[in-house]
């Protein structure tokens, strides 16, 4: 390997996030190789499913004119392999690691908190300390929300005076990994990286404009009134009209994390300058999918308190209302973007139209993901 090339290993490739990461980093000419591990998936092998990746509509086109080069660029790995770095990498080359894989499971049932805290804590901590001794840097991939709800201006160092408000597990425990990964860096001389991407909405750039292989987050709102369970029930949505909702396009984070993966940032959040208005934003969604029948109340405790309620309201805040409703009565914030926009520009948009688009496009997949 030539002196200034690198190799990286990328976990969570076939995720909604990772998978954009590949595109961008199969851009980088100072890339040797990027080893993938990849689970066999529906009977798919760990190369059909990163094959599917790159043969895919959103793939952009210069991976369909350079196949066979680009497929020599990635080394795809069962996690038995993937395990074993010792097979696959040298102390004498350069390695970085961008640890992207994990599930969001914003749960606050008791039943859930082991599971998040293996899934998010431990698996990190099993990944950092097989390969401490094989890389240059750990990049981790974690979410703004790792703070939790603490309102006011949020700068990108989660680490100093703050007071973490935790609205759940995952939040709690992405944050205490986080922090693990700081200390444990220091003590093994190893460069850490935090990056904070805020809620993910469809691409913004190039051909595939709103795609996104998966729906989660926002989208499960337009999901379930698309599929509304019960005709003709109107619903009463709890929310703080003075917050809004982060959203930032897919693929502007994959641009930056690709930008600052070898730089000297140690912790980073990548988000929108401008957060969507909770009833606005909401309203467009709800509306896009043809239900009308809905009314805002303006609330900081919570629609869980709400007297007297219908079916569909009860479906409602006892399904995804028990997850989302802890961020739309979360305080009013804004992030510090100064840093981010400095190394990738900040794309130049209407908000609420993209938020509108985004679900536009959802629609026509019927909220089917790519299920790579």
């Amino acid at each position: 390997m030539s002196k200034n090339q690198i190799n990286v290993i990328l976990t969570g490739g076939t995720g909604t996030l990772g998978s954009q990461v590949i595109f961008e980093l199969l851009k980088k000419e100072n890339i040797k190789t990027i080893f993938l591990p990849v689970r066999q998936k529906n009977g798919k092998s760990a190369i059909a499913r990163i094959k599917t990746i790159l043969e895919s509509a959103a793939a952009p086109e210069f991976i369909s004119k350079n196949k066979e080069a680009v497929l020599k660029k990635i080394k795809v790995l069962d996690m038995d392999a993937f395990f074993k770095p010792e097979e696959f990498l040298s102390k004498t080359e350069s390695n970085f690691f961008i640890h992207s894989a994990g599930s969001v499971n914003l749960s606050t049932d008791t039943s859930q908190k082991e599971i998040i805290y293996k899934g998010v804590f431990e698996f990190t901590k099993d990944v950092f300390e097989t390969f401490a001794t094989y890389i240059t840097k750990f990049t981790y991939i974690s979410t703004a929300f790792s703070i939790g709800n603490i309102g006011g201006l949020i700068d990108n160092d989660y680490h100093n005076e703050k007071r973490p408000k935790y609205r759940n597990f995952y939040e709690e425990y992405k944050h205490l990994t986080e922090g693990f990964l700081l200390q444990k860096g220091k003590e093994e001389n190893i460069d850490i990286q935090i990056l904070r991407p805020s809620v993910l909405g469809g691409n913004i750039f190039e051909k595939s404009t709103y795609f996104i292989s998966n729906y989660m987050v926002y989208y499960l709102l337009g999901k379930f009134f698309y599929k509304n369970p019960l005709e003709g029930n109107s619903i009463r949505i709890a929310a703080n009209f003075k917050t809004g909702l982060n959203i930032i396009p897919v693929d502007y984070v994959a641009k930056v994390i690709a930008n600052v993966f070898h730089k000297k940032i140690e912790q980073l959040n990548i988000v929108h300058p401008q957060n969507t208005n909770i009833v606005s934003g909401m309203s467009k969604i709800i509306k896009m999918v043809g239900f009308n029948n809905f009314t805002f109340l303006n609330s900081s405790s919570g629609g869980l308190l709400l007297e007297g309620k219908n079916r569909l309201e009860n479906i409602y805040y006892n399904t995804i209302g028990l997850h989302l409703n802890q961020y739309l009565i979360s305080e009013p914030y804004e992030y510090d973007t100064k840093l981010l926009e400095s190394i990738v520009p900040m794309p130049k948009y209407n908000i609420e139209d993209y938020l509108e688009n985004t679900i536009r496009f959802a629609k026509t997949r019927e909220f089917k993901g790519e299920g790579w």
